[in-house]
């Protein structure tokens, strides 16, 4: 989705990609910050035509086509809001599939099986009973938008009232009857499904409203405000019509800041995928919210001295999450409850793990393939590698942009759970099906990969990823 805006620098009409959390202008050459990003913002599609252009259409097409006279009692442009859902949805499916055997009759196999795919939604935000557009499509992905800004839109259109609360949009944005699993014979035991990184915009969609009087009886038609065709249906104008002042918009506007270092001044690098911003100049981390800079502290887990090539290491950023494990059977505060619930073949030191706690590594960089990064976050969390001191200051090295904020990484390591559970392992299946996870405490760690062939390799745990699987 890309949307239209004017900059607030030199006045041009420029365009900020959805995804884009740096402004730049290609008029003026300056960089801002938009802020409110990860709030519910509000924009709208301005209409195509005028609205007496549209009505003599209308009126032409009747009476051509189907020998109506009508006349025009009543008309408005009209925006209706809808509420949009972006994000990615993730499925984790744990069950037997059977098949046919010629000779031994019916037989099955285990699976587990993950499927991660972009998820889009737009419905209605009023009244809807009547009214059959109940989402306005793709639209929404291939056209340019504006923020919410009641003088455009124009003075004289209605708005209609938004009735649909957050909290029950936030309930019926799952309410998909789309199969995401493949079909066959299938007997589930776990189903879960999450939308992770979901952002709600409130999209106000415009309708041209026309009252005709036929001579013998007047009829309600909605005109589609981009594609000019006919709606079934109705839109309660008449209430808005009857109480015409305006609520206050559930929308935050689009403002923005300058994008420099609030600590030592200088320009933040370019990074238009970024949510945590690295200052190259005096290694501080920052991430906008509330309109202003907060400060994120990290740690960099530096390489080995002896470690070869160490000019040509990149390093990652991941969310280091201590937390704590809630399960039917009890809690698990330590390794040694963890490696009882993900046993691993190799003999560990029981007395040493009942005081090391337990880390969740969720992956901070974005990323291309959802599934080969979860596989790697689940080996290297099984792995609870031990990490000594590690430098706070990052600052001339070559560094990914962190793009996940840390609400989004608590929800990836709840589906972590199932990412670390064998497809035959029963007793954990169980115990992960209605675990919890408490955060205990959390840090923003740079880990040192070097890369080799087409892969990254971390330089303490040797475990690997594909460069594909990233936008570095």
């Amino acid at each position: 989705m890309q949307i239209a805006l004017t900059c607030p620098q030199c006045g041009g009409q420029v365009e900020l990609s959805e995804d884009a959390s740096v402004f730049h202008c290609a008029f003026c050459d300056s960089t801002l910050k938009p802020t409110g990003r990860n709030q519910v913002q509000s924009f709208y599609f301005p209409p195509k035509g005028k609205k007496q252009a549209v009505q003599k259409a209308l009126l032409r097409t009747l009476k051509d086509k189907r020998g109506i006279s009508a006349t025009v009692v009543e008309s408005h442009l009209v925006y209706a809001p809808y509420w949009r859902v972006k994000g990615m949805l993730f499925q984790w499916a744990f069950g037997r599939k059977y098949e046919s055997s010629t000779y031994d009759g019916p037989s099955f196999d285990y699976f587990k099986k993950l499927r991660a795919v972009a998820y889009h939604r737009t419905f209605p935000a009023f009244n809807s009973e009547t009214f059959q557009l109940i989402s306005i499509g793709l639209r929404a992905q291939a056209m340019r938008m504006w923020p919410f800004n009641r003088e455009k839109m124009g003075s004289d259109a209605l708005v209609l009232e938004q009735e649909v609360s957050l909290k029950e949009a936030v309930k019926k944005s799952l309410q998909t009857s789309s199969p995401l699993l493949d079909g066959g014979k299938l007997s589930l035991h776990i189903n879960k499904t999450a939308l992770i990184g979901e952002q709600y915009s409130l999209l106000y969609f415009p309708f041209f409203y026309f009252l005709l009087d036929t001579g013998t009886s007047r009829h309600q038609l909605i005109v589609d405000g981009l594609s000019h065709r006919v709606v079934k249906g109705t839109l309660p104008v008449g209430a808005l019509t009857r109480n015409s002042n305006e609520k206050g918009l559930p929308y935050t506007p689009l403002n923005f800041i300058p994008f420099k270092c609030p600590n030592c001044g200088w320009d933040l690098p370019f990074q238009p995928s970024a949510r945590i911003h690295l200052c190259t100049t005096c290694g501080k981390a920052w991430q906008e919210f509330g309109g202003r800079f907060h400060q994120v502290h990290y740690k960099v887990w530096e390489p080995d001295a002896r470690v070869p090539g160490k000019n040509n290491i990149i390093y990652l950023p991941l969310w280091r999450l201590e937390v704590s494990i809630t399960t039917p059977k009890g809690q698990c505060l330590t390794q040694k409850d963890f490696f009882a619930l993900f046993p691993r073949p190799r003999v560990l030191d029981q007395v040493e793990l009942e005081t090391k706690p337990i880390h969740f590594y969720i992956p901070a960089f974005r990323i291309k393939n959802p599934v080969a990064v979860d596989k790697f976050a689940a080996r290297l969390t099984l792995q609870q590698p031990f990490i000594p001191g590690a430098s706070s200051t990052l600052r001339g090295q070559q560094a990914a942009p962190a793009w996940l904020p840390l609400g989004e990484a608590m929800e990836m390591a709840q589906l972590l759970l199932f990412s670390m559970t064998p497809k035959r392992a029963k007793p954990t299946q169980e115990a992960v099906k209605n675990a919890k996870i408490q955060l205990r405490h959390k840090e923003l760690l740079f880990l040192p990969f070097f890369q080799k062939g087409i892969f990254l390799r971390e330089v303490h745990t040797d475990l690997a990823i594909q460069k594909n699987c990233l936008e570095l």
